[in-house]
């Protein structure tokens, strides 16, 4: 009979993100998750694999949690484009906040190994595409309550302010200065 699991699986899939999000997938070594994630090589193996398994996992962990907060905001009885305002909003508080600067999770992923690995270029994809969804969703409610111009198509303005917040990640890692921030947003 297996020995139960004494980790918590969400934790150590937590502090993974962490690390990866932090160094990258391929600048992190097996070491760095082990101590992050508080395991032995045999649990580690046991229960995720590889690497790269658990750098997968983390993805989709990262899209159960984190782009699950975006996705939230679509139910949320405020004014469309004030959320859409804050969202970005927060975006700024967090990545002029100290260590704020890694950038987004999904977006650094995307640019070190999308290009070579199909598998985590579907789940980022999927990522992405929930946000683009949600900023849809919040688009079309905005045109419907006077807010954001109704002439334009929706989903062109979901993509634009998708590829907007994340350019807005990735520029925050090479000038975090608030003011220019600000003015993106």
């Amino acid at each position: 009979m297996a020995r139960p699991r004494e980790f918590d699986t969400t934790e150590a899939l937590s502090q993974a993100m962490q690390v990866f999000w932090s160094k990258g997938f391929k600048a992190t070594s097996l070491n760095d998750l082990l101590d992050a994630m508080g395991l032995s090589k045999s649990s580690f193996y046991d229960t995720f694999g590889s690497k790269h398994e658990v750098f997968l996992e983390t993805i989709e962990h990262y899209k159960k949690t984190m782009t699950a907060q975006i996705t939230g905001l679509a139910n949320l009885d405020q004014p469309a484009r004030k959320l859409i305002e804050s969202l970005f909003e927060r975006a700024v508080s967090r990545i002029t906040e100290e260590g704020g600067q890694r950038g987004g999770f999904l977006n650094n992923c995307a640019v070190e190994v999308a290009l070579h690995d199909p598998a985590a270029a579907k789940l980022i994809g999927g990522g992405i595409g929930m946000m683009e969804d949600t900023l849809f969703l919040l688009v079309e409610r905005g045109q419907r309550e006077g807010d954001i111009a109704s002439d334009k198509q929706a989903r062109a303005l979901a993509r634009y302010l998708t590829s907007s917040l994340n350019g807005l990640l990735v520029i925050a890692k090479a000038n975090p200065d608030p003011g220019v921030l600000d003015d993106i947003v």
